[in-house]
């Protein structure tokens, strides 16, 4: 039986937009699915612990509603369990009222996620104090293992006229909303307090969530159609890096290369230098099996003999480690020369470090038993007679030498 893997996520995109007044993204939607096809095939999340909001469902009530049935009442979530909630569209900014920062601030705006029915009927969305008191509700309850992932941008085009630039950029203007409708529109939580003046989402000081945006403040994020430039850059990084023992920060410095000059991603928070989602998902993969190295750097002592299948011409890969859903290519090959009851050994081409995991590859025991290589390795079938009379030949013959 697999093991549960504490993952939760909440994921919005809004490409099409309900308001005529908002120019239309292409590829949100898409990078939605492939945030959520990376958690299903690659952390082997289960299906029903993705909460998915595309287009015309992710109005600004149901992203509130889900986000507090799918994770902040969720009994399933245990603290400590790794949450993520992932946003894909525009982004805008809103002039605040009277009173919405600190005393003795001047006036300013208010940066927001634009839902689905952004700047219809006063609609403004999902304003940074919201988000911010939203998530502060969310660590009470399930603990800070959260990250927080914006593909989005707040700051207004240079040129909102050049149509190339608004259609691949993930910004809009906001004359459909008012200040007011920032106050109507708050989370509950959020009534009674200010928030500083011109940090927006970035204001995580003393948060205890991860936030990793786009782009930096003032840049914008953009978007093609291979999908946003953040987005595809963060599954890339994350399908190639070995994410166990990697953390947010250091994620962030194999993304920058990818999405060139113009946006800088930025990865802000207490716990931006943990590893990746705490490192929850990655569990033991018990299809590797532990080698030890033994007098000669090149060769291995692998945990599997005979009783098991292995014999001689048996080949395995070597692995760096035997976590799953974490990048691990394999290092070596070795193909087993001697073979023991439970143990047996085999050359590789090049010395490996100590540590390492060996992976079957092919087994080359002619239709002989062995064990699956995808179930436990303490599972194993019984072995049929001639295979012990050959196991008792072999270790006989090797007795006498």
């Amino acid at each position: 039986m697999e093991p549960d893997i504490r993952v939760f996520a909440l994921i919005v995109a809004v490409d099409k937009y309900a308001s005529g007044a908002v120019w239309n993204l292409e590829s949100c939607v898409d990078d939605a699915q492939k945030v959520q096809r990376w958690l299903r095939k690659d952390l082997k999340v289960p299906k029903h612990q993705i909460c998915m909001l595309l287009d015309k469902h992710a109005t600004k009530e149901n992203i509130e509603k889900s986000f507090l049935r799918h994770l902040v009442h969720n009994e399933k979530i245990r603290s400590g369990d790794a949450i993520l909630v992932y946003f894909a569209g525009h982004g805008s900014t809103v002039p605040a009222p009277n009173g919405w920062f600190h005393k003795g601030s001047v006036a300013g705006t208010a940066e927001v996620l634009c839902s689905y029915d952004f700047g219809q009927r006063g609609t403004v969305g999902i304003s940074d104090r919201s988000l911010q008191a939203m998530l502060e509700e969310l660590c009470k309850a399930k603990g800070d293992n959260i990250a927080v992932i914006l593909d989005s941008c707040f700051a207004p085009l240079q040129s909102p006229s050049n149509i190339r630039d608004r259609r691949h950029t993930r910004w809009t203007p906001s004359e459909k909303v008012a200040p007011q409708d920032l106050v109507e529109g708050l989370w509950p939580a959020a009534d009674s307090r200010v928030y500083p003046r011109g940090v927006g989402f970035y204001n995580t000081r003393n948060s205890a969530y991860t936030l990793l945006a786009a782009c930096s403040p003032g840049e914008k994020a953009t978007e093609g159609k291979d999908g946003g430039k953040f987005t595809s850059a963060f599954l890339e990084t994350a399908r190639e890096t070995p994410l166990h023992s990697a953390s947010y920060a250091s994620l962030l410095r194999h993304m920058r290369p990818k999405i060139g000059e113009g946006q800088r991603p930025l990865f802000a928070g207490a716990n931006a230098t943990r590893p990746v989602f705490n490192a929850v998902p990655f569990l033991p993969d018990h299809a590797y099996v532990q080698t030890d190295p033994v007098h000669d750097p090149k060769m291995l002592r692998i945990g599997l003999g005979a009783v098991h299948g292995v014999v001689e011409g048996t080949e395995f890969s070597v692995h760096g480690h035997n976590c799953r859903g974490s990048s691990n290519p394999a290092i070596a090959h070795v193909s087993v020369t001697d073979v023991y009851p439970t143990w047996s050994f085999g050359y590789t081409s090049h010395s490996v470090p100590s540590g390492c995991w060996a992976q079957i590859k092919r087994w080359n025991n002619r239709g002989g038993f062995r064990l699956q290589p995808k179930r436990s390795f303490s599972l194993l079938r019984r072995p049929s007679q001639g295979t012990l009379r050959s196991v008792g030949r072999s270790i006989f013959h090797r007795l006498k030498r």
